[in-house]
């Protein structure tokens, strides 16, 4: 409106000034981020990516540290190469992305889309994932839709580590497999990211079928394992 260039960029050299006094990072946001589908890995995108791989360089001639933002909205099959290209135009600096949703129509389940898409990008590239609650779209979050976000990104970050071959990022899950294997409940709980949502779940199974959960009860493939092993008879039915 004014005519003028945004002060950031113009005195971006003078800001960098300052956050080499103060050892800050900056972080490099795009305000050309797809807000849709149809919005992702267009020439605005593209174009402000480049740019923002200038401002990287510069940034780092002044001996300034830099992460770079990413896109918000993205069909699955352009995730992968939208971080490869991140990579490329912005030197190799550390991205991080905000999500991306991998779809617009789940208004309140905006935490799992773009914990889909956070996934992907994590697995392919990206360094940081930028939670989303289920509130995304439609309100300030609450207390529990900040837990449930920051829950999804949890998973899509831990899975993408696993994906990576990250060293020990698989341990909790082998610590899982083998309690679930004895059908060891506290040490489920204690090894689970939300064991207290996970526990009061199982302790609405009723008290009398509690040595299993109350999805398969006593068919449970587990604990008939284990018994055969323990030599003891198995049962499923009464005599009568």
């Amino acid at each position: 409106m004014t005519g003028n260039e945004n002060p950031f960029f113009e005195y971006y050299d003078d800001v960098l000034e300052i956050l080499r006094e103060y050892d800050v990072t900056i972080s490099l946001g795009d305000a050309l981020r797809p807000g849709c589908l149809a919005d992702a890995s267009d020439a605005g995108q593209l174009s402000e990516l480049i740019e923002l791989g200038n401002l990287t360089k510069r940034a780092w001639k002044k001996d300034v540290q830099v992460m770079v933002e990413g896109p918000g909205h993205m069909p699955m099959d352009q995730i992968a190469a939208n971080m490869k290209l991140q990579k490329t135009l912005c030197h190799g600096a550390p991205f991080y992305v905000l999500g991306p949703l991998v779809s617009d129509i789940f208004p309140g389940y905006d935490h799992i889309t773009s914990a889909i898409g956070g996934a992907i990008a994590a697995s392919s590239g990206a360094d940081f994932l930028c939670y989303v609650t289920p509130a995304e779209h439609l309100r300030l979050p609450d207390e529990d839709d900040v837990k449930e976000g920051i829950i999804a990104s949890k998973i899509a970050a831990h899975a993408a580590d696993i994906a990576k071959g990250v060293p020990h990022a698989m341990d909790k899950d082998n610590e899982m497999a083998a309690a679930r294997h004895k059908l060891d409940w506290d040490a489920m709980f204690d090894i689970a990211v939300d064991g207290e949502k996970a526990k009061r779940f199982y302790e609405q199974t009723p008290p009398a079928e509690r040595h299993t959960c109350s999805m398969c009860g006593k068919m449970c493939a587990v604990r008939t394992t284990n018994m055969i092993l323990e030599g003891k008879e198995v049962k499923f039915c009464s005599e009568r």
